[in-house]
């Protein structure tokens, strides 16, 4: 992981750094539950306790404010992260008894009174840099024109749509999105041990991936995988999603680079 600290966990530490330090922080979240345009409710305040903390969840009108009453955390992001997978278990519920898909978005922190960060939808510290709304052609071309015609793609950028969105899912949304580009050396062949092995040297050898990478990735994603759940920080978030993002992009190279090889003999 680059020793370059993700902007979003950073800012959030800068602004915690600047409180007085207690034994328990006192924390509203606010955000939104989307679709949006529906307007969902819930009659009461729900409290719960989870661990050491305590929440008090209220939505009302397709928005939810959260008070969360916790240990003091020792790392911010992370603590966002959690108090938005309770929020986002508390909202499918809901959505189980709707047969509703809902999503929780949250928007903003307060701590003692004081805004502490305005959550934006894009994450700047995987964009190296560059967090404009603005794609140039020649960038986006080769991808969509993969998504379009590779439906393998087309399921590992969705699988990352959701890791960006699902804290507790991201390590093993991750590792699937780089399963699917695997399948991808994987066609017209079979599913049998070997032939597995032959896909995945394949995909390192081409794409140029660290074998240590994707075991770590994998190790980590098992338990999700099989249907349980382990702690994920939000540094942990962020590498898996690095690393995904990483073996879509040189996929996508090396794609575009086979095609125009194959033009150039045909032409030739």
């Amino acid at each position: 992981m680059s020793d370059e600290l993700d902007d979003q966990a950073e800012r959030l530490r800068r602004a915690f750094a600047v409180l007085p330090k207690t034994d328990e922080v006192r924390a509203v979240i606010t955000g939104l539950i989307h679709p949006n345009r529906l307007g969902w409710m819930f009659d009461n305040v729900i409290p719960f306790s989870f661990g050491e903390a305590s929440f008090e969840l209220s939505v009302h009108d397709g928005q939810f404010n959260v008070l969360v009453v916790a240990k003091w955390p020792d790392d911010p992001a992370t603590f966002l992260n959690d108090v938005g997978t309770m929020v986002q278990g508390c909202v499918d519920s809901l959505g189980f008894c709707l047969a509703t898909p809902l999503r929780a978005e949250i928007l903003s922190m307060s701590v003692e009174g004081r805004v502490l960060i305005y959550r934006a939808s894009q994450w700047p510290d995987l964009l190296d840099g560059n967090s404009s709304s603005r794609v140039e052609g020649e960038r986006l071309e080769p991808l969509t024109s993969a998504a379009i015609n590779e439906p393998l793609l087309r399921l590992a950028l969705a699988d990352l749509r959701a890791a960006q969105e699902s804290a507790v899912d991201t390590v093993m949304l991750c590792y699937r999105a780089i399963e699917s580009i695997r399948q991808w050396f994987a066609i017209g062949s079979g599913e049998g041990d070997n032939d597995r092995k032959r896909s995945w040297q394949d995909l390192r050898d081409r794409l140029e991936i660290d074998r240590e990478d994707l075991d770590a990735l994998r190790d980590r994603a098992q338990a999700r995988r099989h249907g349980g759940t382990l702690p994920v920080s939000f540094a942990e978030r962020l590498e898996a999603l690095r690393l995904a993002r990483r073996v879509v992009e040189k996929f996508v190279a090396y794609r575009q680079s086979t095609l125009e090889a194959e033009q150039s003999q045909e032409e030739g």
